[in-house]
């Protein structure tokens, strides 16, 4: 069977089950162009394995190795491929950089910078970033959910945002407080006065002609203001503090709040997940080794439990 057509009915198989399956998508296609309209059963190995990359670029790697592995495994399972052309085992990776947690001055930095962009763009660019930026931060959102958020996913009304296209395929609703209910209403009020190509299903932060964001774009803007304001790190380019690095800090200062609170964090916990959109807790319990200060908080605290000072 030839490969483009394997992979046109692999795609509609995982349509058919509700995933959006976009990236997934394009990088079918691509691995369709690259490999040529070949029998699936004669693939080259070193083709594929060009494909995918290697151990210098481990995100590109661990990306394409899961979406090449989950469609030989569909191939395997209808007997329309013998083997997977690729290897069982990743190769040895440099280790993951770990994220960066933002200090409340650090944070404020930004969103000075951010207010301090130029107009030439859109007369709404600065209110914009710094809006996105609250954002990220005050509700933990992951990037392309803020910049995917139309109009009609912010009820300021109910200071809730409906987030629909998530990482896992599933909607869930997120609340906000008061203060950042009100910077979105300020930031709504502006956005009107710009084009609204869709009506409601508009995007929400937009460019002056009303249309949606570009990632790119937004994830060099935001490392130019790191740059302007002095926040980096060691360890080369890739090490650099990241925009998505606003949802670390937000879940991270949660569970710092929590522990000087004396809550129970392990309770907790769950909630914090589900407020973040994550499978399971053990996606969450990532955070709770980030920092120097969670740690000494949780330290302490258990310190207090083992003398017998909390019930």
């Amino acid at each position: 069977m030839r490969l483009h057509q394997v992979v046109q009915e692999y795609i509609a198989h995982k349509q058919a089950l509700g995933m959006r399956f976009q990236n997934e998508r394009y990088a079918m296609r691509s691995f369709c162009r690259i490999m040529g309209n070949i029998q699936l059963r004669d693939a080259d190995p070193a083709k594929v394995m060009a494909f995918i990359g290697d151990a210098s670029r481990p995100g590109r790697w661990r990306c394409y190795y899961r979406i090449l592995n989950s469609f030989y495994r569909y191939a395997l399972d209808r007997g329309l491929a013998e083997h997977a052309p690729f290897p069982r085992h990743a190769p040895r990776f440099p280790p993951q950089t770990r994220p960066y947690i933002y200090t409340t001055a650090e944070l404020r930095q930004l969103l000075a910078a951010a207010s301090g962009l130029p107009t030439v763009y859109s007369p709404l660019q600065p209110a914009t970033y710094r809006t996105l930026l609250l954002l990220l931060y005050g509700a933990a959102l992951r990037v392309s959910e803020a910049i995917n958020l139309t109009l009609g996913d912010v009820d300021i009304a109910e200071k809730t945002l409906v987030i629909r296209k998530t990482k896992f395929f599933k909607q869930r609703l997120v609340p906000v407080g008061t203060k950042l209910a009100r910077t979105l209403s300020t930031y709504l009020e502006n956005r009107r006065r710009l084009p609204l190509p869709s009506g409601d299903t508009s995007q929400f932060f937009c460019n002056r002609t009303g249309r949606g964001l570009d990632r790119g774009r937004v994830e060099q803007i935001f490392r130019r203001l790191c740059l302007q304001v002095g926040i980096r790190r060691s360890g080369g380019p890739r090490a650099q503090p990241r925009l998505h690095d606003l949802r670390h800090t937000s879940a991270t200062d949660h569970l710092i709040a929590w522990y000087e609170a004396g809550e129970d964090v392990e309770r907790l916990l769950p909630h914090l997940a589900t407020y973040l959109g994550h499978n399971g807790v053990h996606s969450t319990q990532c955070y709770l080794s980030l920092t120097p200060r969670l740690l000494q908080k949780a330290s302490a605290r258990f310190h207090r439990y083992f003398a017998g000072e909390l019930s």
